[in-house]
């Protein structure tokens, strides 16, 4: 097995190469467009980072998988699989919109290895690896304490155009509404994921994400302390449906969810 260490270093190497491509074209012009939907976007900025994180990986690890968004797969039959979001919020790019980043995820025999989420607008980068923490800028981060879900801020995101669950979401959005201290929609999962694991929300779900939308996130939130599932409360394997939380407010999560 190669070193873990190895991986985070090339991965947080790669995801800075690609943030400074997105930084330069954040302010121009942008070209874009739909991918089928009126809402779902791509620019020519996510292609090119897409080209680069790609290419550089297989520089350093010629033989392992890559599934990236614009890219699509390249199955190797390795233990190694890097999930590749070049901009994971890019509707938000294109607007200049501050909340886009670079999600990068690696996974070793199917389980979360290492996380990289670089959000580009703040100047954060986060990272994580198996059983060494999670950390934003350098510093250690963990999930929030708070105990009860009312006293809890919630995130989500939907895709406008997905008539399977936008009623179901917008009617589970009522009930947390209802039940907390509100529920946030910023657009771009993979930093929803890493404010769970920074203690500024206590949970996220959202339903019909991709496998680079949360592979990143994933063990940067199971790193810093907190819990990511399906909503029947099963191990998360890439399903319909993502509830990440605190931990210590997860079944009253999974409950107002299932109720909903």
């Amino acid at each position: 097995m190669i070193s873990t260490n190895h991986i985070l270093d090339i991965a947080l190497e790669i995801s800075d190469q690609a943030a400074e491509l997105i930084r330069s074209s954040s302010q121009k012009i942008k070209t874009f467009k739909s991918k089928g939907e009126v809402s779902n976007l791509v620019t020519q900025t996510d292609v090119e980072a897409d080209k680069l994180i790609s290419s550089k990986i297989k520089e350093s690890f010629p033989e392992h998988n890559i599934v990236s968004e614009e890219l699509g797969s390249n199955n190797l039959n390795s233990d190694y699989t890097w999930y590749i979001d070049p901009i994971d919020g890019t509707n938000n790019f294109v607007h200049n919109y501050p909340s886009f980043a670079v999600s990068i995820g690696v996974f070793y025999k199917n389980k979360p290895l290492v996380g990289v989420v670089n959000d580009i607008p703040n100047n954060e980068k986060f990272f994580a690896s198996k059983n060494n923490g999670s950390f934003c800028n350098n510093s250690q981060i963990t999930v929030s304490d708070k105990d009860h879900f009312n006293e809890g801020l919630y995130v989500t995101g939907f895709i406008p155009y997905d008539e399977n669950f936008i009623d179901k979401n917008l009617q589970v959005i009522k009930n947390i509404n209802l039940n907390s201290h509100g529920v946030r929609r910023l657009g771009a999962a993979s930093l929803d994921m890493c404010h769970v694991a920074k203690g500024i929300v206590e949970g996220f779900w959202e339903y019909n994400l991709q496998p680079w939308d949360t592979a990143a996130g994933n063990i940067i939130i199971s790193e810093a302390g907190g819990k990511v599932t399906n909503d029947s409360n099963n191990q998360y394997n890439f399903d319909k449906c993502i509830v990440a939380s605190n931990s210590k407010i997860h079944n009253q999560f999974i409950d107002i969810i299932q109720k909903s």
